[in-house]
């Protein structure tokens, strides 16, 4: 019987010993989570980031600083791009700012998306509407005669390419800016 006995109060003791690590373990936890909790309540939100928005666009159109966007998944030439984008009641698309540059970029992200800016020759880059395309700050890099949109900025290559390509038009209900704008 006294080795039971013994057995016994030795299992008691571990038993004891295991309570307090868990009771502490417990309102340690405890604490971390009021904590966590606090810092959340009181740590300011972030303003929410404007989202392209969809009225006035047709289907699949992104609407972005009155202009709807849309981004053509089907490779094509660059001529039957603008083909393409005139069926939408748009042409490839021109780029009037820095924050258009940026949110194309961004957006298409590294594909090349053919847009509506052309040169024939060693002549001055064209918009698809006529425009000169005149900004000692952009550089269209590449030796083509058409240029695209990558994840750099913009880029040349030869018209008869295949790539997909960034169509745009105004959006319905805002005024009719001029396609083509240069970049300030």
């Amino acid at each position: 019987m006294q080795g039971a006995g013994q057995g016994t109060s030795f299992s008691l003791k571990c038993i004891k010993d295991k309570r307090v690590p868990i009771g502490v373990t417990v309102v340690v936890a405890a604490l971390l989570v009021a904590i966590l909790a606090l810092a959340v309540k009181k740590s300011p939100s972030c303003p929410p980031c404007p989202t392209p928005s969809h009225s006035g666009c047709r289907e699949h159109g992104i609407g972005y600083r009155q202009r709807c966007f849309y981004f053509v998944e089907d490779a094509a030439e660059w001529n039957q791009s603008e083909s393409f984008c005139q069926t939408l009641g748009a042409h490839l698309a021109s780029i009037r700012t820095w924050e258009e540059l940026r949110f194309l970029v961004r957006y298409g992200g590294s594909r090349h998306h053919w847009i509506g800016l052309r040169r024939e020759g060693a002549a001055p880059w064209m918009w698809v509407n006529g425009t000169l395309f005149n900004n000692e700050y952009v550089l269209v890099r590449g030796r083509g005669q058409c240029a695209f949109v990558d994840g750099d900025g913009i880029s040349s290559d030869w018209c008869s390419l295949m790539k997909f390509s960034v169509c745009s038009h105004p959006q319905a209900g805002s005024r009719s800016d001029p396609e083509g704008w240069n970049l300030t």
